[in-house]
């Protein structure tokens, strides 16, 4: 018996993003930390979305590394 099911992330997650914000990465940040910084919201939702608009594939950030985040979230 199924009681919830979770939609898959990419589809779950409809946004046009229409402005941006560059963030330069600092020792110890990490995309939970970024996100903690930038929205109140869904952490997980802000996360999907710097992964999709900087093609990481996973979350290794490297200092001094510029990702372009969401800034109407």
């Amino acid at each position: 018996m199924i009681f919830f099911v979770k939609k898959p992330i990419n589809e779950q997650y409809q946004y046009q993003i229409t402005q941006t914000v560059e963030y330069k990465i600092q020792k110890g940040d990490t995309l939970w930390s970024i996100s903690h910084k930038f929205t109140n919201e869904n952490y997980q939702e802000f996360i999907y979305l710097i992964k999709k608009m900087n093609n990481l594939e996973n979350s290794l950030l490297i200092e001094d590394q510029i990702l372009i985040l969401p800034a109407n979230i």
